[in-house]
């Protein structure tokens, strides 16, 4: 596949490839470009030719077009899922999952753009303003740009680029290197469908390399990324050269507080359903399960028993819960992981293999203590549950809250003021009660707080982060 530039498919400058693997069977799917400096400024330099087009299009205009990608894109889902669960290793039916999210996400941003109304200050607020009406309206950024991590490669794309786009931007789509070939697949189709050829690009490449290339344009108002924290910080400074707008959704290690009055196997059906999907790699996964004591034996009785029952592993397996991980180098970070901590005393009761070279089996640590690294920031990116006992509340929040990070939380309890007072003081952006902190819609705000990001998503908010706010006077008017 090759990268989308200007409407066209393009090779590198340079011509250079890197090979996209199947993390699962090791088989080479095909080659994407190695996108240099030149091709980068080459997209934007086309994006901001395609924001002029789009931009001036009326919203029932952008509907209309948006309507037509939808319809080509339901009926190509089915090969854009396979193609999506061999190069990212998702089982097919999360593959399908994710895709049936597109729609929703559009038809989110297509209403929150048709009901986008500035605000208008009336004419007798100081003596200053005497006879003067003062109003507000939105207009587009110019050129965005929306950096995706692997995990979610079409979903997490759609809630950067469709906002973008909904606000009348251009939109410059940097999928990550593990999987890109899926968000090429559904540009294709926007293109299809009749989106100006230049408001669309797709680049192929090393992150870091474009990610600072991109900071480096000046023409580049907004960059929307989905990654690590360390990523995301040093985006976050390069970005400052030309005060580009940076709205970043960052790592996570979230907690999931049980306590002694909840329904446990309600409890235990979240904790599987939070940690183990995807194998683990979703940044709001509950990573911490903080469980009062005087039930930790019996939820962890249970939750082994839960997990011997679920089948995972092969990808494009009809009936697999979760596939493999990304890579090997990601597998290799999670086995390092539950060595250490058992190493620090830790005890692992179930899973811990390294069963395939991208997989590790779901895998329960109890005999965790607070101070250790895995209760507090060391981010696990696979499908471990190390469990924290503790005897109050107060004890609760404080281990949940010992951390740099803040992207979401989850609590269960049968009693809602417990509920609220824990949802009160956990430092995170989200709080889902009587669920995991894995929870996601089109609309509400998502994202964290600390060092788990910057900004918002979602329908109810995005829009404004992706426009300028633009203050018209009519002076003397009356």
């Amino acid at each position: 596949m090759k990268m989308i530039i200007g409407g066209k498919f393009t090779d590198a400058s340079d011509s250079a490839v890197k090979k996209n693997i199947n993390p699962y069977t090791g088989e080479i799917i095909g080659t994407v470009p190695e996108a240099t400096k030149n091709d980068i400024d080459r997209a934007v330099a086309s994006a901001l030719r395609g924001q002029a087009e789009w931009g001036t299009l009326r919203n029932d205009e952008r509907d209309s077009i948006i309507e037509r990608f939808l319809s080509l894109l339901q009926r190509h889902s089915e090969e854009i899922a396979q193609l999506m669960c061999r190069e990212s290793g998702k089982s097919i039916s999360e593959c399908r999952g994710e895709l049936s999210v597109v729609r929703p996400i559009f038809q989110a941003y297509m209403k929150a753009a048709a009901t986008m109304y500035g605000q208008t200050l009336p004419g007798n607020t100081e003596s200053r303003n005497k006879g003067d009406i003062i109003f507000t309206m939105y207009e587009p950024l110019g050129v965005c740009a929306a950096v995706a991590p692997f995990n979610y490669p079409i979903s997490t794309m759609m809630n950067k680029a469709v906002p973008a786009l909904c606000a009348g931007n251009s939109v410059i789509m940097k999928p990550a290197s593990d999987t890109p070939m899926s968000i090429i697949a559904v540009a294709k189709l926007m293109l299809e469908a009749g989106f100006p050829s230049e408001a669309i690009q797709v680049v192929t490449g090393s992150g870091s390399k474009i990610g600072r290339w991109l900071t480096e344009n000046k023409d580049v108002a907004l960059i929307s990324l989905t990654g690590s924290t360390e990523v995301g910080v040093e985006l976050h400074r390069s970005a400052s050269t030309y005060l580009q707008r940076t709205c970043l959704e960052l790592g996570g290690n979230d907690p999931l507080l049980i306590f002694a009055d909840c329904d446990i196997d309600s409890a235990v059906a979240e904790a599987v359903n939070g940690r183990v999907y995807n194998c683990g790699q979703i940044c709001t996964a509950s990573k911490r399960f903080i469980v009062e004591n005087s039930i930790k034996e019996e939820f962890t009785q249970k939750l082994t028993e839960r997990l011997k029952t679920i089948k995972g592993g092969i990808p494009g397996d009809e009936d697999s819960v979760y596939g493999c991980m990304i890579n090997e180098a990601a597998a290799d970070a999670v086995e390092r992981q539950i060595r250490e901590t058992v190493a620090l005393g830790a005890k692992c009761i179930y899973g811990g293999r390294r069963i395939h070279k991208t997989l590790v089996e779901p895998t329960v640590l109890t005999n965790v203590t607070q101070g250790m690294p895995i209760a507090m920031d060391m981010e696990v990116f696979g499908p471990v549950f190390p469990i924290i006992g503790f005897d109050s509340a107060d004890e609760a929040l404080k281990i949940a809250n010992n951390t740099q990070f803040g992207l979401s939380s989850g609590v269960m309890t049968g009693n809602m003021r417990t509920a609220m007072t824990a949802a009160s003081r956990l430092k995170a952006g989200t709080c889902v009660i009587n669920g995991t902190g894995d929870y996601r819609t089109s609309y509400h705000a998502f994202g964290g707080c600390k060092m788990s990001g910057l900004g918002r998503e979602g329908a109810l908010v995005t829009l404004k982060e992706f426009s300028e706010m633009k203050s018209i006077v009519l002076k003397k008017i009356y």
